[in-house]
């Protein structure tokens, strides 16, 4: 028959589920007789009348009679005596086995080289004569349903082959094949088994729940059996199954499933030694049933050469599936040793130790080859970075814009090797890809790199391990300096606040103090003049300059520590040097040196701010080194302006190097100045966005080195020139 069209709104197990339910079933008549003849208090007189309605059961009914040793003596004709001479038992198997067979006949079945319908019909009915002969010696199971249990327990099989011929024959022969089970093959691909068509199928046909319980539990583990209605029938069967199977007397992917002998002969008491030795006679009886059945039947010998033949095949076909899973453990062992090294070796403490280890466990699998590992960026605007391995050199390749989009190939291409099948590509965290690839020198022959599964998902591990590791590390280093860029931004923040304190503090003392040194110099000018000429004219002319050093301490206090402005614009360096030169009080500005590596640039500074502090700087160098010679340096380095002034006194005490630019502080124990002076000089370059600094003269010098740096101040520079000196 053709195979089902199902279309794709239909669920296809409910539409072979329905279709099973329309298959033929033995005839009303028969299963009547079957729960009559299960009654204990129905008579012979009313069995006899009930199959006397169906002519073609009661000749069948009277022929085996006739047939049988007795019958045959006694010259039995009539169905009465029939019925009396084979005893219930035997009229029930008698009447379902020629309903049952008539009911396969209708069954419309297509010939397939997967199913072979004869051999069914011989297995289920040997299964059958074996499980009755069991069931003889068990007082708790009736032979006629072992017999009819026998039967029918593989129907759902028929029936399956009776819906779809095509999947049903291929998968007995995919099942032979693999030495698997059919029903395992129809389950995966039909979604329904043997066993549960099988149970729909003898549900329809309204067998006894027993004989149900025998289709669908069939060789199911005694823990499920025991659960059944009667566990010692479905068990019996179960071992003619099996034991039939055994020999070799079954459809293509039927199994042998003997596991299950010597569990279900402890469970229920059973000499196996005894029942094995009853498949003697059981081939004998499948042929006189047969032909009381009037089934067609091979003689007893070419049903044995048969199975002697099927058995071999199966030998065959065992001794092919051992020889391919030898094959395939060697390969799964090579593989598992592979990974057991590499796993060994782990964990890797960096990206380059995992490329070496994947490059080592990779050039394991063929010899004397190279390795090629490419690491992909962390974002699009990074190159990926390569390494290539040959022998026990590491060459790290740097990527080149126009590098084809095969980059593995072009280095090893590059390096005069050819590379070995495919590359493996392994797929990262965050959909990205590395690529493994070997290669051999050109003209070696080798086989294709395909490494293991498993290896690949333990080198892909490997690099998502150390990749998140060193990225880790990256946002810990981003952390860290965050954290300092934070501390320096809350410390510079406390300072604004303190100094914005001091401010408000400043100026309301000033406000305050002003007011009564105004009043203190305006009448100590007076009495100056008042006593001109006298005795007191010299207190009077002090008073008058004390007042004036508070009045400029006063104002020097609010300038430090009132907000800067800053007003930049191109400015030219050298003119700026030159002026503060000249500014410097008494004439001393003649004594400075304005040293510079080529011309002098031009840069965005305040020039009125920077000359202030320039000044200042130059003052102190003067003072502290007696009036002798400075030295103010200036360079501009990428786009940075470098100055340097360099006296050559003492140096800066250690106390001075900590504390030159707190307000207030001087080093100067005798005539100490207000000490404001690199305070405020501070405050105008941090105000550049520069910074300045303290040191000494190094090489045995003495003398000390003020160091202002004002980055990216510099927008043009002169061609730069020779060293020269000029002096202002």
């Amino acid at each position: 028959m053709d195979e089902p069209s199902i279309s794709d709104d239909t669920d296809p197990i409910a539409d072979l589920l329905g279709r099973l339910d329309a298959l033929p079933s033995p005839t009303a008549l028969a299963m009547r007789l079957m729960h009559v003849l299960d009654d204990d208090q129905s008579t012979a007189r009313e069995i006899i009348d009930l199959i006397a309605t169906d002519p073609a059961l009661s000749a069948r009914v009277v022929g085996l009679c006739a047939r049988s040793e007795r019958g045959r003596s006694l010259g039995v004709t009539s169905l009465d005596r029939a019925v009396v001479l084979l005893g219930f038992d035997a009229v029930k198997t008698a009447a379902f086995s020629v309903r049952f067979f008539q009911a396969v006949n209708e069954i419309e079945t297509s010939k397939s080289s997967g199913f072979d319908l004869s051999l069914f019909w011989r297995h289920s009915l040997a299964v059958a004569v074996l499980s009755e002969k069991i069931a003889s010696d068990r007082p708790g199971v009736s032979e006629s349903s072992a017999f009819i249990g026998g039967l029918v327990h593989d129907i759902g099989h028929l029936a399956l082959h009776s819906l779809v011929p095509k999947i049903f024959g291929s998968a007995c022969e995919i099942a032979d094949m693999r030495t698997q089970t059919v029903d395992v093959i129809v389950q995966n691909n039909l979604g329904i088994d043997g066993r549960t068509a099988g149970r729909r199928v003898a549900r329809q046909w309204g067998l006894p729940e027993e004989l149900i319980d025998v289709v669908w539990l069939l060789d199911q583990p005694m823990s499920v059996i025991g659960g059944c209605v009667q566990p010692e029938l479905v068990a019996i069967v179960s071992l003619a199954d099996a034991i039939v199977a055994g020999d070799h007397l079954c459809i293509k992917g039927h199994g042998t499933r003997a596991s299950a002998l010597r569990d279900i002969c402890n469970t229920f008491d059973l000499d196996l030694n005894r029942i094995l030795d009853m498949r003697a006679d059981v081939l004998v009886e499948v042929e006189r049933k047969a032909e009381e059945l009037g089934l067609d039947s091979a003689p007893t010998t070419e049903l044995l050469l048969e199975s002697i033949a099927r058995a071999n095949r199966s030998v065959g076909r065992f001794a092919r599936a051992y020889r391919d899973r030898l094959v395939e453990s060697r390969a799964s062992e090579s593989s598992l040793d592979s990974l057991r090294r590499f796993l060994n070796r782990l964990p890797c403490e960096s990206v380059e130790d995992a490329v070496q280890l994947i490059s080592d466990s990779a050039r394991d699998h063929i010899p004397n080859s190279s390795a090629c590992v490419i690491l992909p960026p962390d974002d699009a605007s990074e190159d990926p970075r390569i390494w290539l391995f040959e022998g026990g050199s590491v060459n790290k390749i740097t990527f080149e814009a126009g590098m084809p989009a095969d980059v593995a190939r072009d280095v090893l291409s590059r390096n005069r090797l050819e590379r070995c099948g495919h590359p493996i590509r392994l797929s990262l965290r965050g959909e990205r890809v590395a690529i493994v690839a070997l290669g051999v020198e050109v003209g070696t022959l080798s086989s294709d790199f395909n490494p293991d599964s498993a290896l690949k998902s333990a080198w892909k591990a490997a690099i998502d391990h150390v990749l998140m590791r060193e990225h880790a590390e990256y946002i810990s280093e981003k952390l860290a300096h965050s954290n300092r860029v934070l501390v320096d931004h809350r410390e510079t923040l406390s300072k604004a606040r303190a100094a914005s304190a001091v401010a408000a503090i400043a100026a309301g003392a000033a406000h305050e103090i002003n007011t009564p040194l105004a009043l203190i110099a305006g009448r100590s000018h007076l009495l100056s003049k008042w006593l001109a000429n006298t005795e007191f004219s010299g207190a009077a002319s002090e008073i008058e300059d004390a007042s004036m050093r508070a009045t400029e301490i006063i104002d020097a206090l609010s300038e430090s520590v009132r907000p800067i402005e800053i007003m930049v614009r191109p400015t030219s360096i050298g003119r700026l040097l030159a002026d503060a030169c000249n500014d410097v009080s008494d004439h001393r500005g003649e004594r400075v040196s304005i040293r510079s590596n080529g011309p002098l640039p031009t840069a965005l500074v305040d020039p009125d701010h920077l000359r202030c502090v320039l000044v200042e700087i130059i003052e102190n160098g003067l003072r502290a080194s007696n009036d002798g010679p400075i030295v103010l340096e200036a360079e501009s380095i990428e786009g940075d302006l470098h100055l340097v002034i360099r006296d050559h006194g003492s140096g800066f005490t250690e106390k001075a190097m900590h504390n030159a630019f707190e307000p207030f502080f001087s080093d100067q124990p005798a005539g100490r100045r207000r000490g404001l002076g690199l305070s405020m000089a501070r405050r105008l370059i941090e105000a550049h966005g520069g910074s300045i600094s303290l040191s000494n003269h190094s090489s045995g010098k003495s003398g000390a080195r003020v160091s202002i740096h004002l980055p990216e101040a510099v927008v043009s520079n002169p061609a730069a020139g020779k060293t020269f000196i000029t002096t202002s």
